[in-house]
Formats: structure tokens, sequence, C-alpha cells
């Protein structure tokens, strides 16, 4: 099996640990994350969900469910990268929704169905509470190397 570049490999170690520039951003920006295991091609994390995201009714805003499916996607595909000077961005996300996202918390499972030379497909289901299936998301990330806008 391939080998997560060291760059990408520190990023996610960084991430689990609490201590990467990501952390902070994404706490102010989309809640509090935290990365409980990755290895190629799968991560898992816990999202503390808080009011700061919440409609009147006590449900996630679901255009904020998918900025955080963006975010999890782009960790999922940072898994197999395998040169430190890989980036991606992501060309196409889809969030279906089955049940709320509610307080207090979802779990993430994240998982790369297929990495090409220049896409990365990831789907990833958010769980709630109660161990239901709340939302799952497809993603593609498009690679492109360090220094490219395209």
């Amino acid at each position: 099996m391939p080998n997560t570049s060291a760059r990408h490999s520190e990023i996610l170690e960084g991430y689990k640990r609490g201590d990467s520039r990501f952390n902070k951003w994404c706490e102010e920006k989309l809640g509090a994350f935290r990365l409980t295991h990755w290895e190629w091609g799968k991560l898992s994390m816990v999202w503390e969900i808080d009011e700061r995201f919440l409609m009147p009714d006590g449900v996630m805003f679901g255009g904020h469910v998918a900025s955080v499916a963006d975010h999890v996607a782009g960790l999922a595909a940072m898994t197999v990268l395998e040169a430190d000077s890989d980036r991606f961005r992501t060309s196409r996300l889809e969030t279906s929704f089955f049940r709320p996202v509610m307080k207090p918390t979802a779990r993430i499972e994240a998982r790369v169905v297929n990495a090409s030379k220049s896409l990365i497909h990831v789907e990833a289901d958010f769980l709630n509470a109660e161990g239901k299936l709340a939302a799952r998301v497809a993603a593609v990330q498009m690679k492109r190397k360090e220094g490219t806008r395209d």
C-alpha cells in the first residue's frame, strides 16, 4: 500500500493532536472537531455541535453541514496524497440528508472510494448521536501541484 506524504501525514497528525493550524480555523468557522483516527483512504471524526450553527428549532442548517462535508472530504483526500507537493480543490460536492443533524455530536466516517492520477472520489457518512445515518456526502477532489491555481 502506498504511503501518505510526510507533509500531509504531519498535517493530519497535528489535526489529531489538536495543534494543527487548521484546528483553530475549523473551530472558529465550522465548529469543534476531533480527528479520532486516520489511515490510508479513511478517517473518523467527532463533531461537537454547538449553538452557533443551529436553526431556531435546534436542527443544523443544511448549508453548514455541506460546508463541514467539504472540509471532511478534503481531510480524507489528504490521506491518499503521496507527494508533499500534491494539493487539491473540490470540483464536486453532493450532500444527501436523511435525518436532522442536531446536538450534541455527530460521528463522521469518511473514505476514499477511488484515487486516480487527477481525481480523488470521497464519501462520508454523518451519523447522529443514536448512530443513525443523518447525511451522506459524495465529493470529487481535483489534484493539482503546489504553486498552480487551476
